[in-house]
């Protein structure tokens, strides 16, 4: 079983997995940052994709910064083939079909240069040089060519379509399959703004109040259309207020338990009607 968990920045989802990993021994994968996976064949230039997120961060750049997302999109594919072909669960932190619904369009809202001027030499400065030839050689081997701000641009001009063709663009794009269920992490924006303020890195682009708030209403307006949309994918809500890391683990647990016992129902059902 293939489970994206998914919500707003400060819900808690990568420490949530990084335990239950410990924990339960489950397959997590990261669909942004796959260094969070000390086993990531992929860690090395995923940290080096975070720099250059964060470069763009640091530019305010919201071309750079989707194209950064592209980029980071585009390692997980091969991750959840090689989890998923051990036979165990897979947790997802982040999901290349999911998230992007909620995201690409917000981003298509802040303002931004009809060019990209000297963003684009100042982003490849603003990262180590080692790094920058790797992110330079992946970006050619996702993209065919080396322009960042041109792939930024495709995935802005993606988030104007609706649902539907975002859905099967970002298919085509990333080659990935949906989940089979998908986990929403649900908490307030001041919960979630309390505790990105108190993260040790510095915060992004996108770690706002106004953002989040709208993030939080997008992911509410995605999954209600994957319901009415997508019904073979499972949509599950888990309330985050107020609760602890090992609470919220635990309230995955009893949905993950409920999600593998509805699906060995529909197998017999089918198998045996």
């Amino acid at each position: 079983m293939r489970v994206a968990v998914v919500g707003i920045d400060g819900t808690g989802k990568t420490t949530v997995l990084r335990r239950m990993r410990e924990t339960d021994g489950i397959a997590a994968i990261h669909a942004i940052r796959a260094h969070e996976d000390p086993a990531s064949p992929v860690a090395e230039l995923s940290r080096m994709l975070a720099d250059a997120s964060a470069a763009a961060d640091a530019l305010g750049g919201v071309h750079l910064k989707l194209a950064a997302l592209a980029l980071q999109l585009h390692l997980y594919g091969p991750a959840e083939r090689q989890a998923a072909g051990q036979g165990r669960t897979v947790l997802a932190d982040r999901h290349p079909l999911i998230d992007p619904l909620v995201y690409l369009p917000l981003f298509g809202r802040i303002e931004t240069d009809a060019e990209p001027g000297a963003d684009v030499p100042a982003w490849w400065q603003k990262q180590d040089a080692d790094a920058a030839r790797a992110v330079r050689a992946w970006l050619r081997e996702c993209s065919g060519g080396e322009d960042p701000w041109s792939v930024g641009a495709d995935l802005l001009q993606l988030g104007t379509r609706p649902p539907e063709e975002m859905f099967d663009g970002l298919v085509r794009r990333y080659g990935v399959s949906a989940p089979d269920a998908v986990l929403h992490l649900d908490l307030p924006v001041a919960e979630a703004v309390s505790r990105t303020r108190a993260r040790a890195r510095s915060r992004e682009l996108h770690e706002t109040t106004e953002f989040l708030a709208r993030a939080r209403q997008g992911y509410e307006a995605a999954l209600e259309w994957l319901g009415s949309h997508r019904p073979e994918i499972a949509v599950r809500r888990i309330d985050c207020s107020g609760r602890s890391v090992p609470e919220v683990a635990e309230q995955v647990r009893r949905v993950l338990g409920d999600l593998g016992s509805q699906a060995v129902s529909s197998h017999d059902a089918r198998h045996h009607g």
